[in-house]
């Protein structure tokens, strides 16, 4: 009894130990299998995706992607026709081939498959067509399609969720069929290629995009050079035949005809200011100046402007520049606007206190700044009062009077000298407006860059 047991234990014993032997021994070839295979399959998927797919997706140019794309699919798969078909505005049409070009095909007659195509969303070959049941309910349709586009394998382009065309491909080499491993290579491809599509789309739009609003700049600016032209002239006459008959050059008038007279003057200057605006601001945004740069003392020319600046009773304008302060570089002409503007700009939403101008060197820059103890700006407005037409109180019933385009002029007048401009402010806390200038001559016009 105990001979017995001792043998049904070591029996057993073995029989574990072999077990266990060719469990490991087993498992150790299996690795060496699949490593070999790996290593060793039909395709370098490292080659394919650090040389094909980044060569995909360098290309811009819609026509050289669609070229492309097909040429690395016959690479990769040796075959040595294919075709691209895509959907442009609502249609299929086809974008470009290889070798064989498609028969020619009517969109409804293709539509069933490429519904069907939509919903199985893989790759799908001849071969499975013909052979393989699963397909049976699409067969005809299938078969008929790929008679069209001399196809042995149709590769669905997908982009988000909608497809996109479809990329036919021939015979392969030696007459290959295209097995599982090679279909699977192929979606990642299609994913891949409609990805490089879809940007290639957008980057065009873009581009198209990006000339029609040049277009429509340049068309806004040249007419409100042409509109402002028209104005100029007969503002001018108003406001010479305004102020001659209020001097008594046409005759005795009265006290009241002499108010209405200077009325009617102030109204057109102040809408000539306005005209004139607007063409500074169509020359600025045509973006075709050239400055005319030379060394402009900066304490001489706001002392220029303070009196020339209508100030409000209650209001007073100092002027904190030493004399010291020094010189700058720029279109003295322009230079002039922008501070005349800026000052204008604080006098208006002054209503009572005070704006103070001072200056400080700041690297190669001089920094401006000119502050007020008016109305203030709110935060969620500051961005938008240097666009053009805009204003922090905007709208017919506002406080306020002016198109909005001083503060716009001023920033593109300063961006054109190499500067920018900013602020800082608050509701009931008045604002501080800075820009920066060269103190050096201008060579390029480039935004200095916020610290």
């Amino acid at each position: 009894m105990a001979v017995s047991t001792w043998i049904v234990v070591f029996v057993g014993s073995l029989a574990l130990f072999v077990l266990s032997f060719l469990f490991f021994r087993w498992n150790r070839c299996s690795s060496f299998v699949r490593h070999h295979l790996t290593k060793n399959g039909p395709y370098d998927y490292k080659e394919i995706f650090r040389d094909y797919l980044f060569h995909i997706n360098s290309i811009e140019d819609k026509r050289s992607l669609y070229h492309a794309i097909l040429k690395v699919v016959c690479d990769i798969v040796s075959s040595s026709d294919a075709s691209l078909l895509l959907k442009d505005n609502g249609d299929y049409t086809v974008k470009e081939s290889l070798g064989s070009k498609p028969a020619s095909f009517q969109v409804g007659d293709i539509n069933d498959f490429l519904r069907w195509l939509k919903e199985y969303k893989h790759t799908i070959s001849r071969h499975e067509l013909v052979n393989d049941k699963d397909f049976s309910r699409i067969k005809g349709d299938g078969l008929q399609y790929c008679v069209q586009f001399h196809a042995e394998a149709c590769v669905p382009l997908f982009t988000g969720g909608k497809l996109l065309g479809v990329i036919n491909i021939g015979s392969r080499a030696k007459g290959e069929l295209f097995d599982k491993q090679t279909k699977e290579l192929l979606d990642i491809l299609a994913g891949q290629s409609a990805v490089a599509l879809h940007n290639a789309s957008l980057y065009e739009d873009a581009v198209r995009r990006n000339i029609q609003l040049q277009e429509v700049g340049r068309l806004k600016s040249q007419l409100l050079s042409n509109v402002s032209h028209e104005f100029r002239t007969p503002l001018n006459s108003i406001i010479g035949l305004a102020d001659l008959m209020a001097e008594g050059g046409d005759g005795a008038i009265t006290t009241e005809q002499r108010s209405h007279l200077q009325m009617i003057s102030l109204s057109s200057k102040r809408l000539l200011e306005t005209v004139s605006s607007m063409v500074d601001l169509a020359k600025l945004e045509a973006n075709h100046l050239s400055l005319n740069v030379r060394r402009v003392n900066v304490p001489k020319l706001v002392s220029k402007i303070a009196d020339n600046v209508k100030m409000n009773k209650e209001t007073t304008l100092k002027l904190a520049l030493a004399k010291e302060t020094p010189s700058i570089y720029g279109d003295e002409g322009w230079l002039e606007k922008l501070f005349s503007h800026v000052i204008s700009n604080a006098v208006k939403y002054t209503p009572n206190g005070e704006i103070v101008v001072d200056a400080e060197k700041s690297g190669e820059m001089l920094k401006v700044g000119i502050h007020d103890t008016g109305i203030g700006i709110a935060p969620e407005k500051q961005g938008m009062i240097f666009e053009s037409f805009s204003q922090a109180d905007g709208g017919v019933d506002r406080k306020y009077e002016g198109a909005g385009i001083g503060l716009a002029i001023s920033k593109k007048v300063v961006e054109l000298h190499g500067g920018r401009i900013w602020l800082h402010s608050a509701p009931g806390r008045g604002s501080h407006f800075y820009f920066t200038l060269p103190l050096k001559p201008i060579k390029l016009r480039a935004v200095e860059l916020k610290n």
